[in-house]
Formats: structure tokens, C-alpha cells, sequence
């Protein structure tokens, strides 16, 4: 059951830096919404979801002001923690075989690009694919198509690693026998540009296995 906003997720993140509480909630829900909350197992919630972020100021250094040189440091290596810890929670989905991760670029907003992201990692026919190590980006651009995200269907390409698949809606020509060596990594990249602005989103997901259905059909209250 995840799949944030609301998923069985309890995430305690700890610094020793000194951070105005203020400036540290308004970090924690900025990196939230790029990390955990681009995240998804199965498309089920909980009601059981929580991410906290506690400083202490043990470091002794002079509490960070935004826009400082200092706290843009703090706030990549804060960014870098959450995707770690997000990207740590998708790939451990039950039953799991491999971490898949959805970029979309070209977008008009970045909430777009985000919702057109997630929605690609939550399709169970793309995380079925995956399992499959098929290509198969009918599925993929199918999700996209009910994303709810603003593009134009005849200007998409996609790529799977480095591999395109779909050139400005067209098919691509591309070697099959590499493509199929990459899908039986256990990090799938696929890449969306929908040529439509500026923006981009990242969102994770994992494939659904026969594993998953055993584990929840065999699961008892």
C-alpha cells in the first residue's frame, strides 16, 4: 500500500545542522513533493504516512538563511537524502524485481510533468511490461494519455535507457536485441519528451510480479 499522498510509509530524516524551524518545514514540504510524493508501489493508501525531518543544531554552525551559499548546499544534500529514501521504499515494493523510474520532459508545468510521470510508474500494464522486460510503449504512451497532463499526442518522443522508441510519435528504428539486453537490468529508465515547454518531473515506480500477487493473495487478516 503505497502510493503517497496517504501510503504505509514512515520516513525520519535527522540533521545536526542548525535550521530555522520555519525554513526546515518549508524545505521538507518543497523536497516532499519531488521525492516521496513521485513514488508508488500499487496505487494503494494507507492511512499510515509520515515524513519528519528534526535538527538539533549539535553542528554548532550559524543557523542557515535562505538564499545563502550554505543553505543551497544543505538543500541539495537534503534533496539527495529524500530520493535516496524514496527511490530506497519503491524499489523494496513487494515482490519487486526492478526500480523503475519515469522522466518527462518538455512539459508546460511541472506539475504536469510530475502527474504525467507518476502515472506512467502507477500503470500496471507499463510495471507489467517491465516484469516482461517488453518495450511495449503503447502502454506507456497510453498513460500518458489519461495522465490528466496537458501535451500533444502528435509530438512525443520516448526513450527506454538510451534507447528511443517513439521519435516525435512516430516509431523508431531501433535495435531490439539491445533494448532487450538493457530490460533485464534491474533500473529501467524511461524518458518522455513531450516537446511542449520547459519543465520536467521524475517519478518511481517497480514492476508487478507474480511475487506481488502470491504475497497479497496469500496475505491474511
Amino acid at each position: 500500500m503505497i502510493h503517497p499522498n496517504m501510503a504505509t510509509m514512515l520516513s525520519f530524516i535527522t540533521t545536526d545542522a542548525a535550521v530555522p524551524a520555519k525554513l526546515l518545514q518549508k524545505l521538507l514540504k518543497q523536497k516532499v513533493d519531488q521525492t516521496f510524493n513521485q513514488i508508488t508501489v500499487d496505487g494503494d493508501t494507507s492511512t499510515n504516512d509520515m515524513v519528519v525531518v528534526m535538527a538539533n543544531g549539535c553542528a554548532g554552525n550559524t543557523a542557515f538563511s535562505e538564499g545563502t551559499t550554505e543553505f543551497a548546499t544543505f538543500t541539495k544534500m537534503f534533496y539527495a537524502v529524500c530520493q535516496h529514501l524514496a527511490k530506497s521504499i519503491a524499489r523494496d515494493g513487494e515482490g519487486a524485481t526492478k526500480l523503475i523510474e519515469a522522466q518527462v520532459k518538455g512539459a508546460t508545468s511541472k506539475e504536469d510533468a510530475r502527474m504525467i510521470a507518476k502515472q506512467i510508474v502507477s500503470s500496471s500494464l507499463v510495471k507489467t511490461a517491465m516484469f516482461g522486460e517488453d518495450a511495449n510503449w503503447g502502454r506507456i504512451i497510453c498513460a500518458i494519455g489519461y495522465s490528466g497532463g496537458r501535451f500533444s499526442p502528435d509530438n512525443i518522443t520516448i526513450r527506454i535507457g538510451e534507447t528511443a522508441i517513439l521519435e516525435k510519435s512516430e516509431t523508431a528504428d531501433y535495435d531490439p536485441d539491445v533494448l532487450a539486453d538493457y530490460l533485464q537490468k534491474e533500473n529501467i529508465r524511461i524518458e518522455v519528451n513531450l516537446h511542449s515547454g520547459l519543465e520536467e518531473g521524475t517519478a518511481w515506480g517497480c514492476d508487478l510480479s507474480y511475487d506481488y500477487v502470491k504475497i497479497n493473495a496469500c496475505y491474511r487478516t
